[in-house]
């Protein structure tokens, strides 16, 4: 299910029931992807869901949203991925955003040095606005460019251990890396978050319940 919004100031209060919506006891997972407009993250979430790149895609407005359900060790999480506007418009509502995120990805285009430069400040507005035990990653996207980089990947993973942050390359364009990018962070998470993994290990024991029960009733 995909939705998209764009948010009035005025529509904040409401709009943060929506953000933080947790309407059954499925662990869940509120992923959000940060970077300058034109870095590729629509196109890496839309590769990740349907396995396409799409012919054209529009810059965010707003940000765009995608609930999917991902299989770890043995259970079923949900993972709601908030696909953010890069723009400098639409920058001042990124805060609303950051708000509970677990998993961060600061996704830059390797044929942009500015790009990668600004990874410093969506960080910085992360640290001020985000959970502070979110994982962070860098996702150094459009990989399949590589003739064409401006980028080297040391210096990527210098500023990833600057920020104790993980660290990918992608190609939305290919798909290359962004399984890994995602299942990599996610038991990066699970593996620091006693909670979720209280949460895990609960909806995994629920599960075993239903089928004992399910098998009982058969007999």
């Amino acid at each position: 299910m995909k939705l998209t919004f764009f948010v009035k100031c005025s529509e904040k209060v409401d709009f943060l029931n929506l953000l933080n919506m947790n309407n059954d006891s499925r662990p869940s997972v509120k992923i959000v992807f940060i970077g300058d407009s034109g870095v590729g993250k629509s196109s890496i979430i839309g590769k990740y869901d349907t396995g396409l790149m799409p012919a054209e895609v529009l810059p965010t407005i707003g940000a765009n949203y995608l609930s999917k359900m991902f299989q770890i060790d043995d259970a079923e999480i949900e993972l709601r991925m908030w696909d953010t506007a890069g723009q400098e418009t639409y920058q001042s509502l990124a805060p609303i955003y950051f708000l509970n995120s677990m998993i961060a990805f600061v996704v830059f285009d390797i044929t942009q040095r500015s790009t990668f430069q600004n990874i410093n400040s969506w960080i910085t507005q992360l640290g001020e606005y985000g959970n502070s035990e979110v994982v962070i990653a860098i996702v150094a996207n459009k990989i399949d460019l590589e003739t064409e980089r401006v980028v080297t990947k040391s210096e990527c993973e210098q500023l990833a251990q600057k920020y104790d942050a993980l660290f990918f390359e992608t190609s939305a364009k290919t798909g290359f890396g962004i399984n890994d990018m995602i299942s990599h962070s996610l038991k990066n998470l699970v593996q620091n978050n006693n909670d979720l993994r209280y949460e895990l290990n609960a909806s995994k024991r629920n599960s075993v319940q239903k089928i004992h029960k399910s098998g009982n009733l058969c007999c």
